[in-house]
């Protein structure tokens, strides 16, 4: 373990490296040893960096710093060098960028008192080292604001003397921390002897009554992480365990019941209120300097009662299984024959889900013609559209639903033929089928309900020709049908 170094010894000593004129030279000669690969690499365990925690799983949504929290490293000499204001969390790593993320509830923080504590740094790579320093926010600093050199106070609260030798693989500090109140940030700086570069940890502290943490009468129980946007008819629900197993009495479901409810901080937030009002031996949220636990919009730490048998709770996240409302039909023709004037569509429609559902028929002026309409509750129906006086020729089924609860509207429409009693047997319903058409092929030509025959050879050959660009050849509607087709 090292010895601490009184501050005035180590601000003397910090006056032969630190030389504002000689910054930019400095950070240039920092560059060129940082592309030649420094190796030394360590982070701050105890109390747990915000790095480290992002590792440990204690803060979510950290990005790459999650796999290598010993990488946080900058050319040395803060505060008049070292990374620029608003990046001094992630050492100005883009890589890292996600550790500058601040505000007063985005990361984990650990109970802390003011007076005696120890800092232990591990190391994956124990190069020589000048000092370590730590340096703590003013009592006036803005928690929703990035770090700053404004945010701290620039005289270290404690130094220690590396000797220009290489540390133990893991080092304890043995520290006076000064009194604050509430959430506040230690920096922890690293500096390396051997190269001009340094490790930048923050750890994310809450003091009590500017000396003391919170009554310990809760335990750290599980986390909820807001991970993941969530859809209507989703749920996030809690499981909770003791040393025997799951205990499914203790869970804490939320539905999510539209869109702004599934926004991850909104479901994290709704959860954790839940979990307060549910469970007696539970507490969901982040810990205030008033010892309460209140539920947060974002990241939420779930707490055991330290006089329960719990140990830990999990969330788990369900996504909706239920298949979305939806219809269909069945039994519906393509083609119907008037008779005597009267005619009715007869046809089954099936639902998933409840619905109210219409349909109705119209010609090719768009005309009602008839009209049918049911209540479905993931349930089948019959249903018959009676045509008012009817008349030949193409014809639309139109169906619409509107669900009930969410209101969407669901249509589908079906194209129909009527044709009047007398009209001749056809073979196809033109053009389906075009290929097959030979001399002597009938086929019914839904735009004016009428039957066509195909001329004999020579001519039977231009009754395939025909596409959506040229129609030249279509039975009774085409300019040169005639050529192709003879009227029933």
């Amino acid at each position: 373990m090292q010895s601490a170094v009184p501050i005035l010894s180590i601000a003397r000593q910090s006056e032969r490296y630190i030389d504002v004129k000689s910054i930019p030279l400095m950070l240039a000669a920092s560059a060129l040893l940082a592309s030649a690969g420094a190796t030394a690499h360590g982070y701050i365990t105890k109390p747990e960096a915000r790095g480290y925690l992002c590792k440990q799983g204690g803060n979510s949504n950290c990005g790459a710093v999650q796999f290598e929290p010993q990488s946080l490293e900058a050319p040395s000499g803060f505060p008049a060098g070292g990374p620029a204001d608003g990046v001094i969390a992630a050492a100005a790593l883009t890589q890292f960028g996600e550790l500058n993320e601040q505000t007063s509830s985005r990361w984990t923080k650990r109970a802390i008192s003011a007076g005696a504590n120890s800092f232990e740094w591990n190391f994956t790579a124990n190069h020589a080292t000048r000092n370590w320093r730590y340096y703590i926010t003013k009592n006036d600093w803005n928690p929703n604001q990035k770090l700053s050199r404004a945010s701290f106070d620039l005289t270290p609260f404690c130094v220690v003397d590396g000797g220009l030798k290489q540390p133990p693989m893991v080092v304890t500090h043995n520290c006076t921390v000064p009194a604050r109140t509430g959430y506040q940030v230690i920096l922890g700086v690293w500096e390396i002897g051997d190269t001009s570069n340094s490790f930048y940890n923050v750890i994310d502290v809450l003091f009590k009554d500017g000396s003391t943490p919170p009554t310990p009468t809760w335990k750290q129980a599980g986390t909820i992480y807001p991970s993941v946007d969530l859809n209507p008819g989703d749920s996030v629900a809690s499981r909770v365990f003791d040393a025997s197993g799951e205990l499914p009495q203790l869970a804490t479901k939320v539905t999510i019941g539209s869109a702004t409810e599934g926004q991850r901080n909104n479901w994290s937030y709704q959860l954790a209120t839940r979990i307060n009002a549910e469970q007696p031996q539970l507490r969901a949220g982040q810990l205030g300097a008033n010892g309460k636990i209140e539920p947060a919009y974002g990241q939420n730490t779930i707490y055991a009662a330290s006089s329960s048998a719990l140990t830990r709770v999990e969330v788990q996240i369900n996504k909706d299984q239920t298949p979305a409302p939806d219809f269909s039909v069945s039994d519906l023709k393509t083609a119907y024959t008037i008779q005597n004037g009267q005619l009715s569509i007869d046809f089954h429609v099936a639902a998933t889900g409840e619905m109210d559902l219409t349909a109705y028929v119209y010609d090719a002026a768009g005309v009602s013609k008839g009209y049918a309409s049911a209540t479905l509750n993931s349930s089948s129906a019959p249903l018959a559209i009676s045509l008012n006086q009817p008349k030949a020729g193409a014809h639309q089924l139109v169906l619409k639903a509107v669900v009930k609860g969410s209101g969407a509207a669901l249509q589908k429409t079906y194209g129909l033929t009527l044709s009047d009693g007398g009209t001749a047997a056809y073979d196809y319903v033109f053009p389906q089928s075009l290929g097959s058409y030979k001399a002597g092929s009938r086929v019914l030509q839904t735009k004016n309900g009428k039957v066509y025959t195909c001329k004999p050879f020579p001519y039977s050959g231009y009754c395939q020709q025909w596409s959506v660009n040229a129609t030249q050849f279509e039975p009774g509607v085409g300019s040169n049908w005639q050529d192709a087709w003879l009227a029933q």
